[in-house]
């Protein structure tokens, strides 16, 4: 766990990278989704609606990519109770990608309860492609 005095802006926080498999995609899906048929599980519904050749990964899956490297950073006592994520999703993750998921701090501010750091957030594939981009957040004492 990181303390306020020890966090400067600009720091890096733990990267996490996830290789994204047909199976990792419908294992996600299942657990959100029971027996509905969608972009992510189905590929005749994805080439309907996107054209693709393939489904693609909900950005739910980024969302906890970037949440485990936060939680990686400020430690789960923190970051499970004060943490947030939010994510403005790019371009499509697909199976075969492999996404990495990097952070700076870009902040703090004082709270009540003690000092909220913001990190930027971003998520890039293999090609180095950005997926997403966005803020999290985790108020530490």
């Amino acid at each position: 766990m990181v303390s306020a005095t020890e966090i400067k802006p600009g720091q890096e926080i733990p990267s996490v990278t996830k290789s994204i498999t047909t199976d990792s995609i419908l294992r996600f899906e299942s657990c959100g989704i029971l027996d509905r048929e969608n972009i992510h599980n189905n590929p005749e519904m994805a080439a309907k609606r996107l054209g693709t050749t393939y489904t693609i990964a909900s950005g739910r899956m980024s969302i906890t990519f970037a949440a485990e490297s936060m939680r990686k950073f400020f430690g789960p006592e923190v970051f499970n109770h004060t943490g947030t994520v939010n994510l403005k999703f790019l371009r499509p993750v697909k199976a075969g990608d492999t996404i990495t998921v990097t952070g700076v701090v870009s902040g703090t501010e004082a709270v009540d309860g003690g000092t909220r750091v913001s990190v930027d957030l971003f998520c890039d594939n293999q090609d180095g492609n950005r997926t997403a981009v966005g803020i999290g957040t985790a108020v530490i004492s």
